[in-house]
């Protein structure tokens, strides 16, 4: 709702209650009224909003337009300012050199005339040097004739000797070469002699070796059975002390065998005479038990008591391993 009649101020709408300043311009806010003149209270706040963009957009290409405008104007006014100011330096830069060309003119030709009396200085000496380079070059070119002359005449000379030095160097090594076939031959003979010398000699130092050698073999033969003979007979000795102390061993070992054996039949002529009497009871036993068999059971016939009394055969004594020797 529209709080202000003179609307300076207007309430946006019923719902936000945000207070909307004033149009930019009375014909801004003529267009507003023609649009909806009596229903302004009832714009929605999105209209509002977008007719505020609008009029803000129209306002910014306003102002755009019109610096576009003071920018251009400047422009012209910059370019007329610099025109006028070209013009006055070209009229000045003219006015200068027509003043300086004089001076200017004036100079070169000075140092124009210094040039040449220089360059005709110098040509002079140009020439005075090369007239005595000329010169040089004549003298060192004769000099190297006469060098070259002399160095050929040497050449030839030490061609010569060279020639000579072979010559001579090829005959002393022919004679050398004789000399060392002479040698050579001479040698070959005291080898030939010394070769049958060596090997006579040789033959000569076998054979005594082999003289050596075989009294040497004799000698340590006969060490060797001597050591032999004295070891067979030591080992005998030692084999026959250990004969003696095994054949002690044996007969000891035999002794009480024999006082075991006479044990033993002491022993068995005891158990001898014990079962002797065992059996003597046993058949006195039997005989009496059986008188009182006969005694008891008159009328049995014979055999009808072996079942209290068996029949018992009599122990028989086996012969013993010496009997049997």
């Amino acid at each position: 709702m529209i709080r202000s009649p003179d609307l300076d101020s207007f309430v946006c709408c019923a719902v936000c209650s945000k207070i909307i300043p004033p149009p930019p311009s009375n014909a801004t806010f003529d267009r507003i009224r023609e649009y909806k003149p009596f229903r302004t209270r009832y714009y929605t706040h999105r209209d509002i909003l977008e007719i505020g963009a609008d009029i803000q957009e129209e306002q910014h290409k306003k102002k755009e337009a019109e610096i576009q405008e003071r920018i251009e104007k400047m422009k012209a006014e910059l370019w007329s300012q610099a025109e006028r100011h070209k013009e006055d330096a070209v009229d000045k830069a003219l006015r200068e050199a027509a003043a300086n060309h004089g001076a200017f003119v004036q100079d070169l030709k000075q140092k124009l005339r210094k040039e040449l009396r220089e360059e005709v200085r110098k040509a002079k000496a140009e020439m005075q040097q090369y007239m005595e380079n000329e010169q040089k070059r004549e003298a060192e070119a004769a000099e190297q004739r006469v060098a070259h002359r002399l160095q050929c005449a040497l050449m030839e000379c030490a061609r010569e000797k060279m020639q000579a030095v072979a010559e001579a160097r090829k005959q002393e090594r022919e004679a050398a070469l004789k000399e060392a076939a002479r040698q050579h031959r001479k040698h070959l003979e005291q080898l030939k002699e010394e070769s049958t010398f060596a090997e006579e000699l040789y033959h000569k130092t076998v054979e005594q070796l082999n003289k050596e050698k075989c009294h040497e073999i004799n000698i340590a033969l006969s060490i060797k059975q001597k050591e032999n003979q004295l070891e067979t007979q030591k080992q005998l000795k030692e084999a026959e002390a250990l004969h003696l102390d095994e054949l002690e061993k044996v007969m000891v070992m035999l002794k009480a065998a024999e006082e075991q054996v006479k044990t033993l039949e002491q022993k068995l002529e005891i158990m001898t005479d014990w079962k002797d009497s065992l059996e003597t009871e046993i058949q006195a036993t039997r005989q009496a038990f059986q008188k009182y068999i006969d005694a008891t059971f008159p009328n049995l016939s014979p055999g009808q008591a072996d079942f209290i009394l068996p029949f018992r055969e009599a122990f028989k004594q086996k012969d013993t391993p010496e009997e049997a020797q």
